[in-house]
């Protein structure tokens, strides 16, 4: 996205132009309508940060209104707009809306103006406070007590600090989606512990509750241009968090290190642009591989990859079950995942023979139509459970699929997230 300064002139000409889109609107649906822009300070209007706020403010008047009789939403380097009519009380929706402006730190940077249906702007109860010091932002604006670059500033921060909590929240949500998929085979999930004896359900969502100020970190980091020795140093801090809230049970080793990743790259892509992929592979190349564990072990005894190296490559097998997340569902991705996954898990576990028979199982439950599929699933956490066998690497590869499924969904984000991969091995799963 490149960043370009817009004019007074632009700026006063997209005013008319929107000015003319209310009256059009509100002639034809005869509704008020909510119009949205964003208050930003100084000639370049439009970032990937400003965009991404842009999208979630979307996002929470969809949540808060539902979806608009009707909406018009532009995207010009003089500001992004959206126009959305709704068949309810002009009043109830600015209500609604100066919650949105408030209720937290990036709000302040959103514009909710209402309009009635007469084309009367509601005005609000309150003035609204300055950016910088708080006070009346009349008063402030009136005697510039603060230049335009303290302004800048200031927004910049709201802006980095609103990434990185909604990025983090996002890898929450997914690894909390992850655990609580029902039924695994072998899995930890509503139903059982599945192959573990030492982890259940509330100790996982400990372990993700501790994790989640860290993935703000790493998003930090990447927004401010960190090194890989940072991004390590940073790693090492949150598994030790990890095991502090599990009492050293390994609940997300594996996925601690790919949603670092991720985090970091994104934070990467918000300030610098590019492809996000190529970020994560830069970044993981950058990393000193680890030494000694179970998973380089079994990678090198089996000569499969594993977590680095899908990030090496850029995440394709993520990538991949999130296409099949988003067209047939979770559980259908994690089947595919167990059919297309050298787990080093399993093979911890199982050995060669285990990973094969894990595969063919799921391989033969994705045979089945769907309606049928419950029964095996079950049929066959039972076998892993009694085999002790678990596709770990499969379930944090979910949820990083469930976690770019997401991500897709926001403009922002799916611009940097390239086209989608294509495997002709998907088939009707």
């Amino acid at each position: 996205m490149l960043t370009v300064n817009a004019t007074l002139e632009e700026i006063l000409h997209a005013r008319d132009i929107r000015v003319e889109a209310q009256q059009r609107l509100l002639r034809t649906y005869s509704m008020p309508l909510v119009s949205f822009t964003m208050n930003i300070a100084g000639p370049v209007k439009v970032t990937p940060l400003t965009a991404l706020a842009f999208d979630a403010g979307l996002q929470a008047l969809y949540a808060a209104l539902g979806q608009p009789v009707a909406e018009e939403i532009i995207r010009p380097h003089t500001g992004y707009e959206a126009l959305l009519v709704y068949d309810r009380p002009a009043q109830e929706l600015k209500s609604i809306c100066l919650t949105l402006e408030t209720a937290a730190s990036v709000g302040r940077l959103f514009d909710l103006d209402v309009l009635d249906t007469d084309g009367n702007k509601l005005s609000r109860p309150q003035p609204r406070s300055c950016l910088v010091c708080g006070g009346p932002v009349s008063v402030c604006s009136r005697s510039r007590a603060h230049g335009l670059n303290a302004i800048v500033h200031r927004t910049h921060e709201i802006l980095a600090g609103f990434a990185t909590e909604y990025l983090s929240t996002m890898a929450v949500k997914a690894l909390e989606q992850e655990v609580r998929l029902t039924p695994k085979p072998g899995l930890v999930d509503e139903r059982n512990s599945g192959a573990h004896d030492d982890m259940d359900l509330p100790l996982f969502l400990r372990s993700i509750d501790a994790l989640k100020p860290y993935f703000c970190q790493m998003v930090a980091l990447g927004l401010s241009g960190a090194d890989a020795s940072q991004l390590q140093a940073l790693g090492l801090e949150a598994e030790e968090a990890m095991f502090q809230a599990t009492s050293g049970v390994n609940t997300h080793k594996g996925a601690l290190f790919s949603f670092s990743v991720l985090l970091a790259s994104l934070g990467r892509c918000l300030t610098e642009g590019g492809d996000l992929f190529a970020h994560c592979t830069a970044l993981t190349t950058a990393l000193i591989p680890p030494q000694g564990t179970h998973g380089t072990a079994v990678a090198a005894r089996h000569r499969i990859g594993g977590a680095r190296s899908e990030a090496l490559s850029g995440f394709p097998v993520a990538r991949q079950a999130a296409v099949v997340c988003r067209e047939s569902g979770a559980l259908t991705a994690l089947l595919w995942l167990m059919v297309h996954t050298e787990d080093t898990n399993l093979y911890h576990r199982g050995g060669a023979e285990g990973a094969s028979f894990v595969k063919n199982q799921a391989a033969a439950i994705l045979d089945t139509p769907k309606e049928g599929r419950l029964p095996l699933i079950q049929a066959l956490d039972d076998v892993m459970i009694c085999r002790h066998l678990s596709p770990g690497g499969c379930a944090d590869l979910l949820a990083l699929a469930l976690f770019l499924q997401q991500c897709q969904a926001i403009p922002t984000l799916s611009d940097f997230c390239g086209q989608d991969p294509c495997d002709p091995s998907l088939g009707s799963v």
